[in-house]
Parts: C-alpha cells; sequence; structure tokens
C-alpha cells in the first residue's frame, strides 16, 4: 500500500487570514471595503490578536518648540533595511495632524499614548484614530505660595477582557524642597455613558502622598509607576485594573555613591516583571543597574549589575542618554538627553550585553537650525508591537467603573 505525501490542502479562510496578517496596517484600511466579510474579519478580536504576533518595528519621533505654539511634527521612521540588527531608521512619513505630538506616555499594544499641550491623547496609527482623553480637572486643588501642583496620567490593559483602564494622580508639592504636601488618585469612571474621573478609595495603610517620576507602564493587568515621597525617597505605585487596589512599595537604597539630588531611574518592563533601570553611573563607568520587582504581594526586589564591554565604553561616555523603553525581545532604548546632529539612539541587548549605535536619518534640518530663543523639546517611541487595525470608539473599549 502506497502512502500520499502530498500535503493537504488548507482552507481558504485559512490562507486568507494567513496573507491579510502579514500586510501592512494601511493596506488592511483600504482592503475593508472588498466586502462585509473581510471588513467584519479585519475588524475582529481575533484577527487584532493574530495581527499582533507578526513583528513590525518602527519609530515615531516628536518635535516641538515650546516657545511657540502648534510647532510641532511628529514623523514615522522605518528600517533602512529588514535585516534584524538593521543600524538604521529613515524617516518615512510625517503625521498631518498638529495635535499628534508631545511627550509619549505609553505604547499600549500598538496605541500611542502621549501629553500634548498637558492633554493626554491616544492614537492609533493603523487606522489614523486620534482621540482626546478627558481630563481630571484641578482647578479645586490649593496651591502654597512656593508650591507646584502637577496632573498625570497612566493608561493599562487587561490582556482577559481586553479592557483598557485609566488612572490619574494629581500631587501638590514645594517646587524648591520637592517636599509632597497632598496628592489624590483618581479612576475614570462612567455613569449614563459619561466618562468621568471618580476619586479612587485608597486602603493600604502605608501609602502616602507622592509625586510623580516619569511614565507608568501596564503589565498582566496591572499598572506601575514610580514616584517620590520626598527628595530622595522613590516608591513604585501598582494598580490593579480588575480590583481597582492601590499599593505602594518602597524602592531599596539603590547604592551609596548615588548623587544629593537622586538617582536616574526608569521603570521599565523586562521579562514580564517591573524593573527599575538605574544609568547614574552609566556615562563615567559604564554601568546599569536593575531592581526588579519579583513580588508585589511580599514587595520583594533582587538586583543585577551590567556592565558594557570596554570597546562600547566611547558610546557612552561623551553623551548623556536616558532610557526610554524596551522592546517586546528585551532590548532597552536610550535616546540623548540633547537633539544633536547628527542623531542617534541607542539599543541595548542585556542578555547579550551588546550595546548598538542606531543612526536616525531624514530629519528635517529645521530642527537642528532652530533660532536662538526656541525651545526644542523631542521624544522617541520604538513600537515593535503591531499596530491595532481595529477601528473603533476607543473609550467604549475602557473598563468603566460603576461611578457614585
Amino acid at each position: 500500500m502506497c502512502l500520499s505525501t502530498e500535503t493537504p490542502e488548507l482552507p481558504m479562510h485559512v490562507v486568507t487570514d494567513e496573507i491579510l496578517t502579514r500586510l501592512p496596517a494601511k493596506s488592511l484600511m483600504r482592503f475593508k471595503c472588498v466586502s462585509k466579510l473581510w471588513l467584519s474579519l479585519i475588524r475582529s478580536r481575533y484577527f487584532s490578536n493574530r495581527f499582533s504576533k507578526v513583528p513590525s518595528p518602527r519609530l515615531y519621533m516628536c518635535l516641538w518648540d515650546q516657545a511657540t505654539i502648534g510647532d510641532n511634527e511628529t514623523y514615522t521612521l522605518a528600517p533602512l533595511d529588514t535585516r534584524p540588527s538593521t543600524s538604521t531608521f529613515v524617516v518615512d512619513d510625517n503625521l498631518p495632524d498638529p495635535a499628534i505630538g508631545g511627550y509619549i506616555l505609553q505604547n499600549l499594544g500598538g496605541f500611542m499614548i502621549y501629553v500634548y499641550r498637558r492633554e493626554p491623547h491616544i492614537y492609533n496609527p493603523a487606522t489614523g484614530q486620534l482621540i482626546g482623553f478627558p481630563l481630571r480637572s484641578s482647578d479645586h486643588i490649593v496651591v502654597p505660595p512656593g508650591g507646584e501642583k502637577v496632573v498625570t496620567y497612566y493608561f493599562g490593559y487587561d490582556p482577559l477582557s481586553h479592557k483598557y483602564k485609566a488612572v490619574s494622580l494629581i500631587s501638590v508639592f514645594l517646587e524648591e524642597t520637592k517636599q509632597v504636601i497632598s496628592s489624590m488618585n483618581y479612576i475614570f469612571s462612567q455613569k449614563n455613558k459619561l466618562g468621568y474621573w471618580n476619586k479612587a478609595a485608597l486602603t493600604p495603610t502605608d501609602f502616602c502622598p507622592h509625586m510623580p517620576s516619569k511614565g507608568g507602564i501596564s503589565i498582566d493587568a496591572i499598572i506601575y509607576y514610580l514616584a517620590l515621597v520626598d527628595r530622595d525617597r522613590f516608591v513604585v505605585v501598582s494598580f490593579d485594573i480588575r480590583s481597582e487596589e492601590f499599593n505602594m512599595i518602597q524602592v531599596p537604597k539603590l547604592h551609596e555613591d548615588a548623587p544629593v539630588d537622586t538617582p536616574d531611574l526608569t521603570l521599565l518592563e523586562l521579562g514580564g516583571k517591573a524593573t527599575l533601570c538605574d544609568r547614574t553611573n552609566l556615562r563615567d563607568k559604564g554601568v546599569l543597574a536593575l531592581w526588579t520587582l519579583e513580588d508585589v504581594g511580599s514587595k520583594k526586589w533582587s538586583c543585577k549589575s551590567l556592565v558594557l564591554k570596554p570597546s562600547q565604553l566611547p558610546l557612552v561616555d561623551s553623551i548623556t542618554f536616558r532610557v526610554k523603553g524596551t522592546t517586546q525581545n528585551g532590548k532597552v532604548l536610550l535616546i540623548p538627553k540633547d537633539f544633536l546632529s547628527p542623531f542617534h539612539i541607542l539599543s541595548y541587548d542585556m542578555q547579550n550585553n551588546d550595546m548598538r549605535k542606531i543612526e536616525i536619518k531624514g530629519i528635517p534640518d529645521v530642527w537642528f537650525n532652530m533660532y536662538e530663543e526656541a525651545d526644542l523639546h523631542f521624544d522617541v517611541m520604538f513600537m515593535d508591537q503591531s499596530e491595532s487595525p481595529i477601528y473603533i470608539n476607543f473609550l467604549s473599549c475602557f473598563d468603566w467603573g460603576d461611578g457614585d
């Protein structure tokens, strides 16, 4: 008896699905018009989950002049070639909406979350959908002489329920001493289909007033953000999206030779855990210290130091870099503190202790030749998660609270 060696044919819908997941997001937007079946498929959660597994590395770069209103641009950059080790990204487009640009808070499942004129915005690069998120009013909060008030926003995602959630922190502190006077947390809620900010009930006895320090991250339905309770004492605040419970975790003493001000910390996701990256000694000693929160419940930390190879020290010994975030494969992205020409960023593969320079090309010369009074700011985000092809009312995906 002879056994057939022919490969069985796959059903046509399986082949179609496989082809569509490999197309650029912009092409998918056009193909929604082919038929109602394709429209339903492309907009489905099933397809979005499959599409997100196909890597699509891309950089987004925002530049703006703080001294003027509306003088800003956001550029998209693609790899010069398709090699995984590519060392050059080139500007291939700029986003036309002037409201797209500012400090990039998070890359949340293919959505870019950023602050523009102190207002949080959510942008879907695949569809062009842009939403200005409702502000948390702070007009009722009194600021004493010499004090400052700051409002920050953090966003998270629950992979089981496919729901998003937002929390806000309003802090009042003395500008000179950084003494925190008060802080309040809010959760985005809904009543009668209208969204608003509901004051959170903070139950932990060790939860104390704090002020924000850089952005937040979302890991497995928990939002984390770094905060200060005084000038040199850090905490990590966690918020469980499902239970709506806050927790405050003290950050251990990092190192004895920390400067008088504060160590330079960034909160990252590494290996599925919240990790503090301390680059205080990167420029002088080529050392990155990593503090990993091993368990939120027990508030247990572990620490290890990474030392650059001698051949790679010239990459960091003359330019001050700040840690921006991580890629899906665990590489740390570092961007210069100052906007220099020619512009480049660094990618640090911590598993192999390998740091590489990534050149950025195609930025218009006007940004390198600003007028003397200009107050130039910039930010860069690496989005190697696929852009979400779903075109929806983003706010409808939020896990709404009951409201009061």
